[in-house]
Parts: structure tokens; C-alpha cells; sequence
């Protein structure tokens, strides 16, 4: 019995410490973003492109395989956060729908081949107009009635 009670009390401060540790991770990686959504909106309110257009020299395949992957990332990990538990602010899924966007900007410029070692972001809200007003709702959250206005 004592033996079940130090087993059970090792696994709980194993599960605490994996808790404040993944807690931890994601308040630094929100205060990233915090940073670099600050520094890289214009005064319009949109987005700096990830990848600089001019005269510079275009990125290697592999460089831009690799942007992706790593943005990619980090869109799925703000995406799939507290998905079940909760709904995000309109700002916070607005946020979401401009990295959607350049990350599908990033997709279009790849080549056939590069776009086969990655998967293709997706946007996981559908944007509704409900009595003049622009909400967004989860797909799998649609009534037929929404699904038909949409065409899905």
C-alpha cells in the first residue's frame, strides 16, 4: 500500500513539473509572439510579409521550406490550443487568419516538389455575417443552415 501511495505521489510531481514546465514554454512563446506581432504590423494593421520581395537574391529551396515549416508549426500550436475548451477573441482569430494567409502566400511559392514535403495550412473558422456583423464560427460548430449559406 505505502509502495502504490510514492508511486501515485512520483507520478503527480512528474505530471505537476511536465505542467508548469509546458505552461512555462507557451507563456515565453506568447510573449515571442507578442514581440514579433508588435514589431511586424504595419500602421494598416496588416502583417510585414515573412519573405522580402526586391531586388534581393530569391531564397533557396530549402530555406524556404524550412520558414514554412517552422511558422507552420507554431500556427498549428496556437491553432490546436485549448481547441475543445474554449473560443478565442475575434482579435486573436483575426490574428490567426493573417498568418493563414501568409502562410498560404509562402505555399504558393514553392515549387511542386518543396510542396510536397510540407502540408498546407488551413484556416479552421468560417467567417459568418450575422446581422451585419462579421463573426467566426468552427466548422464542425456550423448548423445546416450556415453550412448551405456557405456552400459546404
Amino acid at each position: 500500500m505505502k509502495s502504490k501511495l510514492v508511486l501515485l505521489g512520483s507520478l503527480l510531481l512528474i505530471a505537476a513539473g511536465i505542467y508548469v514546465g509546458g505552461v512555462q514554454n507557451l507563456t515565453e512563446e506568447q510573449e515571442q509572439i507578442e514581440r514579433n506581432q508588435t514589431a511586424g504590423f504595419v500602421s494598416q494593421g496588416t502583417p510585414v510579409d515573412f519573405v522580402s520581395q526586391g531586388d534581393e537574391s530569391a531564397p533557396s529551396d530549402t530555406d524556404l521550406v524550412a520558414t514554412y515549416s517552422h511558422l507552420y508549426g507554431k500556427y498549428q500550436v496556437k491553432v490546436l490550443a485549448n481547441w475543445k475548451f474554449s473560443m478565442p477573441t475575434d482579435q486573436e482569430i483575426e490574428a490567426l487568419r493573417l498568418e493563414a494567409t501568409a502562410l498560404d502566400k509562402l505555399y504558393t511559392q514553392m515549387t511542386l516538389e518543396e510542396r510536397r514535403k510540407i502540408k498546407r495550412a488551413s484556416f479552421p473558422y468560417a467567417k459568418l455575417e450575422v446581422a451585419g456583423k462579421v463573426i467566426y464560427k468552427k466548422f464542425e460548430d456550423l448548423t445546416q443552415k450556415e453550412r448551405e449559406s456557405l456552400n459546404c
